[in-house]
Order: C-alpha cells, then structure tokens, then sequence
C-alpha cells in the first residue's frame, strides 16, 4: 500500500467512527458500538483504495515482471511464478526472476486449454476437446490424468482444482456441482440446480477461494457454493463475468477494459482502468492477484 493509499483509508475510517458516533448517539467504542457499525465500516474500508488510487493513477498498474517468449495461454500462482502454454502446446514454469525452471510436453491428448495454478503443489491442465484432466506435481511432472468421459461426466466444459488435491467440476447432464478426486470418486455434489431458481446455462469459470466455491454463468450471474458443494447464493455482478480470480473476500473479473473487484458480502465494488494500448493484440487473464497480458511476450502487472 503506498502513502497516498494508506492515508485516505486511515482519514476514511476516522470519519466514520465521527459521522458514526454522532448520527446513533455513540460516546464511546464499545462492543455495540462496534457491532453497529461494522458493515459500514467494511464498505468504506474495501472503497478506500480505489479513493487512493484516483489521486495517483500512475500507481494504480505496475509493471512486475516481462518474459519475451509467446504463449496460448498465461497464469501466475501465488508465488509469482509464471506458466504458460506455448504455441506448441508445451506447458512452462518461470520462476519470478524470469528463469525457465521446469517444461511439460504431452501431444496425445490434443491442445491444453488452459492451466489452474491456485494450488502450485497440484497444477491442473484442462485438455477441453478430450474431457481430460492432466495434474502436475510443482515441478511439472506427471501426476496422473483422468477422462471425465470415461469417469461418467461426458458433458463438463469448466474444471478447477481444489486447495486439497482434488478437483471440481460442473455436470451439465445432472446440473450438479462435484467434487472429485484425481482418480474419479466423488467428494460431494450439489443438488441439481435445475430445481432451483436459477440454472447455470453458460458455465464458463470456476474457482475455489476463500472457504468458497464461484461458479460463472455469463448470462445468469455467479453462482456462490460452499465447500461440500451446497449452493449459498446467486449473485449480480455489475458486468457479465466469463473469467475471474478469488481475492480476499472479492472477485475479480474483466470487463469493458477495467478490473472490475466485487465484494462477496457487501454491495460494493471498484474499478481499475487498463489502458488500450496495454491489451491491443493481446489476451489477458486475472490470475494469482495480478493482471497476466500476452502475446508476443508475456506481461504481469499489478494493481
């Protein structure tokens, strides 16, 4: 956090313990006092950076870190190392310095589609055109792989690894939610969500974070699940969502060239602009609490 920031959260919070006190006719911070005036407190607490930032744009995204190799695809874990997906299908590890540390080559199972790296002990490679799951150790070595066809899941179009090793799926023949192990058992399973008000249609991202399981429909909103696959709520973010990253106790998502951060408990958000020039013949990806950009060399930002 840089000075700017730090201070317009400490004015922020100042004043409403002020504004606080005197509308509910507090005189001292006590247990109720607290109690009362907490979700104030968090909604001004979450927006203040945002307040920081408009002071000083230039802070707002900071170049970390360059690689000049192409990619398919990028992602960050939160060890700020790097992995891609070269254009020709190899997955690699850069270690935050830039050093190549490990690659991972497997032609049979057609183009990977995309990487989960949230747990860097347990990389997931989603081999989408072959329903396959490829896992790797943090070194890039073959763990294992397993055909979600052949596991009794013909149609899933969207996969994540959970923080214990195992993996997550959605069953769109059952509109369940499952939990899986690298071998195929099941853990848990939602009910089936169409039964319920809302049914995912276009399942197109899901993550687990903070005690949480997010599921995005881009037409119907964020579908929120807890950690045995019980189904909580269905939110609204401001944007359709197709891609995100947990943070905290937001997501993060892209949307009309911004970060677009929500919070999970309270209604409020806030937006960080990317500049076009930044994503012209590019793709970018929120990934490990860092923008990642690539093309013909990969770029991972701050903000």
């Amino acid at each position: 956090m840089n000075t700017a920031e730090h201070f317009i959260r400490v004015q922020s919070v100042k004043s409403v313990f002020r504004c606080f006190k005197i509308e509910h006719g507090f005189h001292g911070l006590d247990t109720d006092f607290f109690k009362t005036a907490k979700p104030y407190l968090l909604i001004i607490i979450f927006l203040a950076p945002s307040f920081a930032s408009a002071q000083s744009p230039t802070d707002t995204l900071r170049l970390l870190q360059t690689l000049p190799v192409k990619a398919r695809f990028a992602a960050t874990d939160n060890l700020s190392n790097v992995y891609l997906i070269t254009p020709d299908n190899a997955i690699e590890k850069y270690a935050p310095d830039g050093r190549r540390l490990s690659g991972y080559s497997n032609n049979r199972l057609g183009q990977a589609a995309r990487l989960d790296v949230s747990n860097p002990l347990k990389v997931l490679v989603w081999y989408a055109d072959f329903r396959t799951a490829l896992f790797l150790d943090r070194s890039l070595t073959d763990l294992g792989e397993l055909n979600l066809i052949t596991a009794g899941f013909p149609e899933v179009r969207t996969v994540a690894a959970a923080q214990d090793g195992n993996m997550w799926l959605y069953d769109e023949v059952n509109f369940r939610l499952v939990k899986i192990t690298p071998e195929g058992e099941k853990r848990y399973e939602s009910q089936s969500m169409n039964l319920s008000e809302a049914t995912p249609d276009r399942p197109t991202c899901l993550r687990e974070g903070n005690d949480r399981v997010l599921l995005a429909d881009s037409t119907q909103g964020v579908f929120v699940f807890d950690l045995f696959a019980q189904f909580d709520r269905l939110l609204a973010p401001h944007h359709p969502v197709t891609d995100f990253q947990i943070v905290d106790n937001q997501f993060h998502y892209l949307a009309d060239g911004k970060i677009v951060a929500e919070h999970l408990q309270v209604r409020a958000s806030r937006e960080v602009t990317i500049p076009a020039e930044m994503l012209k013949e590019k793709t970018a990806l929120l990934s490990g609490g860092r923008l990642v950009i690539w093309g013909e060399a990969v770029e991972v930002w701050g903000y």
